[in-house]
């Protein structure tokens, strides 16, 4: 059964960003487990893959930021499974009265772990790298998904930055100016992306510090790392943060662990062995088709974890015949996503029917993104005049949550798809080339998706569809009127406007197809039942810092 909380979490989003001010709970407050925690220990976590880099700020994938948000911290932070906005390095906020202006004041006396100050100076430091483009101590060439998170949450970079000026009052306070009321903004804040990293790293080495060579990543998270701790595309040691500011409401000093490995393992079922004989202790990004043999386990345990993902089809729609309409819709018709559905993911996934989940501002009850048939799909093509298509469709290297078998998946589509007269080219590559051409429209057709990360609806649509030079690069006058009605909706603070401005979006996304909402997927972690104070969040990742492992 879904939680009581799940189709209000929103709400509590937009509420959070209107209020005038917000105050301090104490850290740790409600969060520590009953029983007197046991410390120390080695928290072995499997992930199918490994880091693209160690900076928050230019990586988007769930597996980097699952590594990161051990390492560094953000201004404000979500409660355990919900996205309830709480203080975290920002004791407390106001705002302006055109909500133009975002004041906080800093949590005193926090150090990063290579013993400097955290202060304003540093959080003025790291927006400012990643907002301005000729910043002094910006990376020199891309790295990763190269400030991709940036770009789609705060509307781009230099002049088109939603933020406008970032200043330090004093030590602990700074300030946010925009150039206009903006709903999503304190959800923003509390994405893992935006961790605060020490300048004194990005100093050091601006192109190398967060690359497996580096000789300083530091944040003030409960965990850091060490140089020579990272061997690429195998596994990350993460030490104890022996000045970790946080306690539990027991006064205990957090966290609990001494330690944290976590480890690259590409293939399920190889992450699921290693599971089983104990040389790991947690998992995710399991096949549905596990679930009965993990539950079967007398030493493991299922952790559930509300579902907050979409996995869509990609489509290059300036490639022909994908530029004609009907053709995308006779793919999206083609395609039995519920077959698949009760199939490759054994039940434990739904149809997307929109690219909002439900829950979220914007989410249409009614909404249905074209029907499964055959025979209509089979009309379309002729109406679009073409025969013997051929494409190539990408399906990535690794599992993620809302495709948890990309291969199977993509043989499915690929099947359904013949049988009205597509011919389908399955192709793969490295995870990381991969996420690049997708980005860079380098691919015909591609499997991808996205777990949200705060709750807003800017924070899927946006991501997906503001951009119209990449990603698929939807740029039609339906488009431009998508993108604008998208930005009438982040300026907006009132909720129910908001809502029926994000349904407009949603309707004129099925009108062009520009993509195909495919699957809304289950994804519980697989953990050994010594693991205790595990808590999954929506947004696919968190922090270890209540973990402990029992004898």
């Amino acid at each position: 059964m879904r939680p009581k909380w799940f189709n209000a979490f929103a709400v509590a989003v937009i509420s959070a960003v209107v209020l005038g001010a917000c105050t301090t709970q104490q850290p740790g407050s409600g969060s520590s487990p009953t029983a007197a925690a046991r410390q120390g220990g080695t928290f072995r976590y499997g992930q199918s893959g490994d880091a693209a880099a160690l900076d928050p700020w230019n990586v988007t994938d769930g597996n980097s930021l699952q590594i990161t948000e051990q390492i560094f911290e953000s201004l404000v932070a979500y409660k355990p499974q919900t996205f309830e906005i709480v203080p975290n390095l920002a004791d407390s906020w106001t705002t302006s009265s055109d909500k133009t202006q975002w004041t906080f004041k800093l949590h005193p006396g926090i150090k990063f772990t290579d013993g400097t100050d955290f202060d304003a100076d540093a959080v003025v430091f790291n927006f400012d790298r990643a907002r301005n483009t000729k910043f002094q101590y910006r990376n020199s060439k891309p790295v990763a998904d190269d400030y991709g998170y940036y770009s789609d949450m705060w509307g781009g970079f230099d002049g088109d930055s939603i933020i406008t000026k970032v200043e330090a009052v004093d030590k602990t306070t700074v300030r946010f100016t925009t150039k206009t009321a903006f709903g999503p903004f304190l959800a923003n804040m509390g994405m893992g992306t935006f961790g605060l990293v020490s300048p004194k790293s990005i100093k050091d080495n601006p192109d190398g510090f967060m690359l497996p060579g580096s000789q300083g990543a530091a944040g003030t998270g409960p965990f850091m790392f060490k140089p020579g701790s990272w061997q690429k595309d195998q596994q990350i040691t993460l030490e104890r943060n022996p000045n970790y500011w946080r306690k539990d409401d027991k006064g205990v000093q957090l966290p609990y662990l001494d330690k944290v490995v976590i480890r690259a393992i590409p293939d399920t079922q190889s992450r699921l062995a290693e599971l089983k004989a104990g040389t790991i202790d947690a998992m995710r990004d399991f096949t549905p088709a596990d679930i009965s043999a993990i539950k079967a386990d007398p030493n493991l345990q299922l952790i559930s974890r509300p579902s907050f993902n979409v996995g869509y089809l990609g489509i290059n729609i300036h490639k022909a015949p994908l530029d004609k309409l009907e053709v995308r819709k006779a793919i999206a018709m083609a395609i039995n996503k519920q077959a698949i559905a009760d199939s490759i993911y054994a039940g434990q996934a739904k149809p997307a029917t929109q690219f909002l989940p439900k829950g979220v501002v914007g989410y249409d009850e009614s909404a249905d993104f074209y029907k499964y048939s055959q025979d209509e799909a089979k009309k379309l093509l002729q109406q679009a005049g073409v025969s013997n298509v051929t494409v190539d469709l990408w399906y990535m290297p690794v599992s993620r949550p809302y495709y948890p078998e990309p291969k199977k998946i993509a043989e499915a589509f690929a099947s359904d798809l013949a049988k009205v007269g597509i011919t389908v080219k399955l192709q793969s590559i490295d995870w990381t080339t991969y996420r690049t051409n997708a980005r860079k429209n380098a691919m015909d057709m591609w499997l991808l998706g996205w777990t949200g990360d705060n709750g807003d609806p800017d924070n899927w649509v946006c991501v997906f569809f503001c951009n119209t030079k990449e990603n698929g690069s939807w740029d039609s006058a339906t488009a431009q009127q998508a993108v604008k009605t998208m930005k009438d909706a982040a300026t907006e603070t009132d909720n129910a406007k908001r809502d029926q401005l994000y349904k407009q979006v949603s309707g004129l996304i099925k009108q062009d197809v520009p993509r195909i909402p495919m699957f809304n997927a289950e994804v519980p972690v697989a953990a050994s039942k010594k693991v205790q104070g595990y808590i999954p969040h929506p947004k696919g990742s968190e922090e270890f810092t209540l973990v402990q492992i029992s004898k």
